[in-house]
């Protein structure tokens, strides 16, 4: 080794050991700086869950809609820190503390916002605000498409930094979650009250039907209603005044449901009072005493009625009837065969005038009155095949000899079992009138 070799490199020693050394010092120091950018996103992070803990808590109580929009709307204003906030879903928009901004600006920038799906952050260098209003986010809230929803903050203290945002952006996807449940909770309410009006609804209208059977030495009579909803527009009822004959009268209000259940109840009174008040009320004159008194208001409503009225006559063992446009009506003589009887006129609420006229059958010991609504004739199978007339015609006639109760259980249970499990489309109402004679036995 000379001697420039030496001297080299005992000059590049200590060198050597500095710029180890400053190596060593940058590394350190980088690693203190990732520590303190963990420890910042760590802070951030237990801030942000801090703050989620808080909104949770502070809104785990409220159920209503408005309630729970109030609470998130201040937990917001208090958590971001910004003079105020607005929740807007769909027409709900719920503003604390105060109105900060006008209607009319909320919306065009609410509509910007639905626009552009995204966030929406403003200051005065970006765009024209409102008076007032130095800086305004929007932050859209996902309610899963069923309504659109919005977080507005308004009016941080110097700018909407990324963590204020990051916050923000927190807070309304958490608020989503409350909002769904609010409307959840809502929906259900409205669903209860609605299921408990409905509960009186049938309670009422099942009050309008007669609750016992008249009591006819030279009849066997049964009659059942069954709505395909809770309410139908069915009817059915018994007259029994001093000195005149029974009148049993069964209708049919086109449609079913709640509409149709309040036209009944209009029929139903209308039809009580004629049989009850009118000097001679043969079934004709019920009828167009009837169609007189509620043309007016079916016309308005767009309903109609079929109905059906007779009469019994028991010293001539005869039955007088009228029909307005109801079918199935089946009449079987003692003897037999079972047979449609056809109407004569058209519904009530057709026209200003019925053209039903009263006619009569003979009605003795064996004879057998069947007056149905077409949610039997019009029953269908899984396979879309409606029962039909002539499978009641067989029914009626095999069931003939049976008491009206038996044979009504009868008629409910074959279509029930012909639908074979199919959901029921229409009401079913029945009246069974079976002819027992003078001594009173079948």
């Amino acid at each position: 080794m000379d001697t420039a070799q030496a001297r080299d490199e005992a000059t590049a020693g200590p060198n050597a050991q500095a710029n180890r050394e400053a190596s060593l010092r940058d590394q350190l120091r980088q690693q203190k700086r990732e520590i303190e950018e963990l420890a910042g996103q760590l802070v951030e992070t237990q801030d942000l869950l801090l703050a989620m803990y808080d909104l949770s808590q502070a809104t785990r109580s409220h159920l209503g809609l408005g309630e729970t929009l109030r609470h998130l709307a201040n937990e917001a204003t208090r958590l971001v820190c910004v003079e105020g906030a607005i929740l807007c879903v769909g027409p709900t928009i719920v503003h604390h503390p105060t109105a900060l901004i006008d209607d009319l600006s909320l919306f065009n920038h609410l509509e910007i916002v639905e626009q552009r799906g995204t966030d929406l952050i403003l200051n005065p260098l970006q765009a024209t605000l409102p008076t007032g209003i130095t800086n305004i986010c929007f932050l859209p809230i996902n309610l899963q498409g069923r309504l659109n929803a919005t977080l507005v903050l308004i009016n941080r203290e110097g700018n909407f930094t990324a963590p204020d945002l990051k916050l923000g952006r927190a807070i309304a996807e958490q608020a989503g979650a409350h909002i769904e449940h609010a409307l959840l909770y809502q929906e259900t309410l409205a669903q209860t009250r609605l299921q408990a009006e409905m509960d009186v609804a049938r309670r009422v209208q099942l009050h309008l039907l007669p609750q016992a059977r008249p009591n006819v030495p030279t009849l066997d009579i049964y009659a059942d209603s069954r709505p395909a909803l809770q309410v139908g527009g069915d009817f059915y009822d018994f007259v029994s005044e001093p000195d005149r004959p029974l009148l049993l009268l069964l209708g049919d209000v086109a449609g079913k449901g709640i509409s149709a259940a309040m036209i009944m109840g209009l029929v139903h009174t209308a039809t009580r009072s004629a049989a009850r008040f009118m000097p001679n009320p043969t079934p004709a004159k019920v009828l167009s005493r009837t169609n007189n008194d509620l043309y007016d208001d079916l016309t308005q409503l767009d309903s109609f009625i079929t109905a059906f009225i007779a009469q019994y006559i028991p010293e001539q063992e005869l039955m007088r009837y009228a029909n307005a446009g109801h079918a199935p009506v089946i009449y079987r003589p003692p003897e037999g065969p079972a047979r449609l009887v056809e109407s004569d006129g058209i519904p009530l609420g057709v026209l200003p005038i019925t053209l039903s006229e009263d006619h009569t059958f003979e009605f003795g010991a064996g004879a057998l009155l069947v007056v149905t609504t077409d949610g039997f004739s019009e029953a269908h199978d899984a396979n879309g095949v409606m029962f039909g007339y002539e499978q009641l015609l067989e029914l009626v006639d095999e069931f003939a000899d049976q008491p009206a109760q038996v044979i009504a259980y009868g008629l409910y249970n074959t279509i029930d079992s012909f639908t074979n499990g199919q959901p029921q489309e229409d009401d079913q109402t029945l009246i069974i009138i079976k002819g027992l004679g003078k001594g009173g036995a079948s």
